[in-house]
């Protein structure tokens, strides 16, 4: 909004119009109120515009709690799915050494019958 604004409440009331004979200057009154609509009109569509984002913001905000409460359902649903599963990511845990404990005792016993396992396909 690149529009200006005329007159703020303090400048409304220090404004003083000269004396005409019959009141005060028409001129300087009805400038003034041409001056006043304009403000008006200006906040009339910047509030008019600042609703209709606000409102938008709030179907946003709903959309995301939505989509946030089915991810965190389908979560929920994967853990309890992997729940007994164990973490094989890591390259040395318990049942990898675990067998490789078991690989080299197999390939002790298959030196001891005099056979090389690295010579088996």
């Amino acid at each position: 909004m690149a529009e200006k604004i005329n007159h703020t409440s303090s400048t409304l009331l220090e404004v003083v119009f000269e004396k005409d004979v019959k009141g005060y200057n028409a001129y300087q009154v009805d400038n003034l109120l041409d001056e006043v609509i304009a403000d008006y009109s200006y906040y009339e569509k910047f509030r008019y515009e600042a609703v209709n984002y606000i409102r938008d913001l709030e179907t946003l905000v709903t959309e995301l709690k939505e989509k946030n409460k089915n991810l965190e359902i389908d979560n929920s649903q994967y853990k309890k799915r992997f729940e007994g599963l164990e973490d094989y990511s890591s390259p040395i845990n318990k049942s990898n050494i675990d067998l490789l404990k078991r690989i080299k005792e197999l390939e002790n016993a298959l030196y001891q019958h005099g056979i090389d396992p690295s010579k088996i396909k």
